[in-house]
């Protein structure tokens, strides 16, 4: 069974995705862990209502060490880095080629900045497609080798506030097929176009797939917090 650790600063979308992924079995062999979040936040909350060893910790470079012993701890064998911190130096190289990233562009464009930065600054440029890159977590700010990006057109009268929808569920698979890749899932991989929100979204390279991808109310619990989960503010 592979052990998986996600570092989380918000809501826990894509959190909630894989973990779904997991129940669902289009992760398999895996366990979720572990969620270490840099301050209280929804995340913390979902993990704690369904069991998983959750806890709030310094992500300063000076106070990673706290960090890095956790992760140890809980031996992990990917960690989902969707923290909004730089990882120190030492972390990375304890982890090395363990570290998952998701961005929101098609790197290397757009790289330093993070959620919908990315994509706000790809829309003002003029670009013609927006994109997603899950990628290996190297010392230096989103340069590590790609696993698996996705390719969005963008659409006349786009902007943040239209794509960001289709941005995210683009995102939650980029990730799956980049965490079924590092977790050495042997299924036959290829570039595949998938329908998301009415508009074809170009995944490279991806395994398979499933039907409930196309199911509203399925992407709708992912970013609704469920009745009884206690989400909080961020501080």
């Amino acid at each position: 069974m592979k052990r998986l650790v996600f570092l989380c600063s918000g809501g826990g979308g894509n959190l909630r995705f894989v973990h779904a992924a997991i129940r669902r079995g289009w992760l398999p062999d895996t366990q979720l862990v572990g969620v270490l979040t840099d301050r209280i936040c929804a995340a913390n909350d979902f993990a704690r209502d369904n069991g998983i060893f959750e806890c709030c910790m310094d992500f300063s470079l000076a106070g990673q060490e706290q960090v890095l012993e956790t992760v140890q701890r809980l031996s992990a064998d990917a960690v989902v880095t969707n923290v909004h911190k730089i990882l120190s130096p030492a972390f990375v190289a304890a982890h090395e080629g363990a570290l998952v990233n998701l961005h929101y562009s098609l790197l290397p464009a757009f790289g330093g900045v993070i959620g919908v930065t990315p994509v706000k600054r790809a829309l003002e440029y003029g670009a013609t497609l927006l994109g997603v890159t899950a990628h290996q977590v190297s010392t230096e700010v989103d340069a590590g080798r790609p696993l698996l990006q996705a390719a969005i057109p963008v659409e006349p009268g786009d902007n943040a506030d239209v794509v960001m929808d289709v941005v995210f569920r683009a995102g939650c698979l980029t990730l799956l097929g980049a965490l079924r890749r590092q977790l050495g899932d042997d299924t036959p991989t290829r570039s595949r176009v998938m329908r998301l929100r009415e508009r074809d979204v170009l995944f490279n390279p991806f395994g398979s797939v499933s039907d409930d991808w196309n199911d509203e109310a399925f992407w709708a619990q992912l970013k609704s917090p469920p009745v009884g989960e206690r989400a909080r503010a961020q501080s």
